[in-house]
């Protein structure tokens, strides 16, 4: 009995208590500099989306990443209140098409560089807003990365035609090279059309003798591709009472079409999809889309 109360004795004292405390908080104290420090070596900049039209359900999410940390780094998953589910897609080039698939492993940061999210390239996806995206508005988020964790950031929403903040714009145009014609090049267009059944990637390219080029990727509810018998395209813009144009699609894939069509102007177009699926019948979509032609270039005289 003496020994045992000895032991206990021992084990209760103040010094010791006091000692073993300070190891403990100081143990606490390390992690907590360690998770700060490896959270600030992950830093979101420039996100932004665009405004998307009634009814929608899908809307793009763009940003850059950038890791100022001696390792690299994950973007895991990503969440917001304003919609089911976030997905991470990246666009990649297969067999000459552009194929665009949901990330399944994470996207990887490297150490010391940057990863931009940008419209027709990997972005991130709203799937399931809770109401359309509108000009102005602010959708807040959280990233979650494999080290730093979960990361708080804010979405600017611009015009359905919006192509980044300002700062973005301003930056590329004064970092562009000069060309011997003086005129810059057209810029792909790239959205999400959404159904209850169907939803389409669509990439519409200008060209410099007035015409699109506009190339269609088809997945069905479950985001899974979708085989169509037939897809028509049609552009039109009632402002300039301009007749709208149909063309049918011309199959690339099982799941991938093109079509080139004439498009007279610059400005806000609405593109509509017309569907053959088997069993289904016809499905149409339709949202409004940009497209910019790039100046004329002037004659010397």
């Amino acid at each position: 009995m003496m020994t045992i109360a000895a032991t206990t004795a021992c084990a209760l004292r103040p010094t010791r208590i006091r000692l073993s405390l300070y190891g403990v908080l100081a143990s606490i104290a390390l992690l907590v500099a360690a998770t700060s420090a490896r959270a600030g070596e992950i830093s979101v900049k420039q996100a932004w989306s665009r405004a998307a039209p009634k009814g929608a359900q899908v809307a793009g999410g763009y940003l850059t990443i950038e890791n100022h940390g001696p390792s690299p780094d994950r973007l895991i998953s990503a969440a917001t209140p304003g919609a089911t589910k976030i997905e991470i897609h990246e666009m990649m080039t297969l067999n000459g098409i552009m194929v665009m698939r949901p990330v399944e492993d994470g996207l990887t940061i490297p150490p010391g560089g940057s990863v931009t999210l940008a419209s027709g390239s990997s972005h991130l996806m709203f799937i399931g807003i809770k109401a359309p995206f509108s000009d102005g508005e602010h959708i807040d988020a959280v990233l979650i990365f494999e080290k730093a964790g979960k990361i708080d950031v804010t979405f600017d929403v611009g015009s359905i035609g919006a192509r980044g903040p300002q700062m973005i714009a301003a930056a590329a145009a004064a970092a562009a090279p000069a060309t011997s014609s003086g005129a810059p090049a057209p810029e792909d267009f790239f959205t999400h059309i959404c159904g209850t059944q169907v939803m389409a990637n669509v990439t519409v390219s200008p060209e410099r003798e007035g015409h699109v080029v506009v190339r269609i990727e088809l997945e069905d509810a479950n985001e899974q591709p979708l085989i169509a018998q037939a897809l028509s395209v049609t552009l039109s813009r009632s402002d300039q009472q301009i007749a709208p144009v149909t063309v049918a699609a011309e199959r690339i894939s099982a799941d991938k079409w093109r079509a080139r069509m004439p498009a007279a102007s610059t400005g806000k177009w609405s593109l509509g999809l017309g569907i053959e699926v088997a069993n289904s019948g016809r499905i149409d979509i339709a949202a409004p889309i940009l497209i910019e032609y790039p100046p004329t270039p002037r004659t010397a005289r």
